[in-house]
């Protein structure tokens, strides 16, 4: 059975709300077809994220912790992808073709990127670190996210925060035989 982009993200949404993280209840629906060409044509995997929620509702004394997806990185609305391009033009690895799809309060990055009809691949944007790219493709980046939920990679500190064990989240990632590099 062939596993879909669109299955995978409502299995990391799952695990959100088993976690009773906040964040689930401010995700914002996805955005129909129309919604989504208005910015450009887009590769179906790109469209299938924003399709599935479009961000999130962000709202005055909002703590970045309240709007995380996985420890660190919260999603980002389309139009919101869109106008963050311009601050990181130049970047070799990006290339022309990209859009962000998660932001950390600082900035940094997981965005797809495409070339003509290829499958998106994944790459980090870190600051103070060359960009890289981090998932063959956007399905490979989701199934480690669930996966690491699953396997308490991802869990929910005595703070209330999301944190991550690292050796933990390497050792599921070198599972997936990713490019990282």
């Amino acid at each position: 059975m062939d596993e879909s982009l669109t299955d995978r993200l409502d299995d990391l949404e799952w695990w959100l709300r088993v976690l009773g993280r906040p964040v689930v209840d401010l995700l914002v629906p996805g955005l129909p077809p129309d919604g989504i060409r208005r910015h450009g044509p887009l590769p179906a995997s790109v469209a299938e994220w924003f399709a599935w929620h479009d961000g999130v509702t962000l709202g005055a004394g909002q703590q970045h912790q309240d709007i995380e997806i996985i420890p660190g990185y919260a999603p980002l609305a389309l139009a919101e992808a869109t106008g963050l391009r311009p601050a990181y033009d130049g970047d070799p690895v990006l290339g022309e073709t990209w859009l962000p799809l998660l932001a950390s309060a600082d900035g940094d990055l997981f965005a797809a990127c495409w070339s003509g009809p290829d499958e998106p691949r994944v790459v980090a944007v870190r600051a103070g670190e060359p960009s890289r790219v981090e998932f063959p493709d956007l399905l490979s980046m989701v199934v480690l996210f669930v996966d690491c939920y699953r396997r308490a990679a991802f869990a929910v500190g005595a703070d209330g925060r999301l944190t991550m064990d690292p050796t933990l989240y390497d050792e599921l990632y070198d599972d997936l035989d990713s490019p990282r590099g």
